[in-house]
Formats: C-alpha cells, structure tokens, sequence
C-alpha cells in the first residue's frame, strides 16, 4: 500500500512535471489532475479496487507531456521509474501505476480496474467545458488552427464517449455531449460566417 508521505511525494512530482515542465512552465497552475484525481475517485467509489494505486495513476497519468503532446504516454518512464525508487514505491504498486499511465488515453486498453478508472475520469474531464478549454489550448500549442481544432474536439469526444468503461463514466458522458451540441453549432455556425 503507499503510504499517505509518498502519496504526498507522488502528488508534488506529478505537479512539477505538470506546472514547470509541461509546455515549458505555460501549464502554471493548471488545476486537471486535481480535478482528475477528484473524478478518479469518486468513480472508485463503486468498485472494489486499490484507491492507492487509482490516486497515484490519477496524479502521474500526464507524465509524458514533458516531453510529448501526442506520443507514447510511457515517453517518461524512465524517470517515472527513478522516482518510484527513490520513494520505495514495491514493483508491484509501480507497474500498475505505469499501466494506469500508459492506458489513461485509450490507445492501450486498460486491463485493470484502477487503469479503466484512470481512464474515464480523464476522458470525462476532457468532454466537458474545461475539458474542451484545455484540449483546445493543447492543439494550439503544437500550432494547429481554430476550424483543425474544432474538427478534432467533434471527432475526439465522441471517439472517447464510445470507449469508456464503466457504467457511471457512460451516463456522465452522454449527459455532457448533450449539452455540447448547441456549442458546436454554434461554433459551425461563427465558422461558416
């Protein structure tokens, strides 16, 4: 089990990478993980599972955009793997924070509970309002257009939605693209103009 002092390590590392050398520092004070770890845990609470293990994958799921947008979401594991050792995280508790890591995108099926947990909250995090705020603000820093971004939030919502695992994540999904269907008209509609 990992103690309440590495939880707080885990939690300050994961901020670091995320704040200071995400985007070079233009993430300061982003609040997602803290809202990922919020979503992770309250979709735990119908399952029985390791909340350690869904707390930690919940901090650290965005470790590889230190030096990565769009490729392998284990892009840091080698300095994922350093810190694990210098806050004696056991082998066991680390490879399946690594698998929550590696399957929060959804390019990897998740093949534990903790890992489709981790996955759902980030998804559902990503559909709504501040979600779409901050995958909008991601494309653009990697210099993609309005109308290239747009195109992609339509398409990656619903792609995410129809990959999510558990039952709860499903009914918020659905309720949250309900509501994001006036958005994109509107959108297409000021696009159009």
């Amino acid at each position: 089990m990992i103690s309440k002092g590495q939880m707080e390590k885990i939690k300050e590392f994961a901020i670091e990478l995320d704040w200071n050398l995400t985007f070079d520092g233009k993430s300061n004070g982003n609040r997602h993980l803290f809202r990922i770890v919020k979503i992770a845990k309250k979709l735990a609470t119908k399952h029985v599972i390791n909340i350690s293990i869904v707390e930690a994958g919940a901090w650290l799921h965005d470790t590889n955009l230190e030096k990565t947008v769009t490729g392998d979401t284990l892009e840091n594991k080698a300095k994922l793997l350093e810190f694990f050792e210098s806050i004696k995280i056991h082998e066991e508790e680390h490879k399946k924070i690594l698998h929550c890591i590696e399957a929060h995108d959804g390019r990897i099926p998740a093949e534990t509970m903790e890992a489709k947990i981790i996955h759902d909250a980030d998804t559902l995090e990503k559909m709504g309002p501040l979600g779409i705020i901050r995958e909008t603000w991601k494309r653009a820093q990697i210099g993609w257009n309005t109308e290239k971004i747009i195109e992609h939030l339509k398409i990656h919502l619903k792609k995410r939605e129809s990959k999510l695992y558990t039952v709860e994540a499903k009914e918020q999904a659905r309720i949250l693209n309900e509501t994001l269907k006036t958005f994109f008209e509107t959108i297409d509609n000021q696009i159009r103009e």
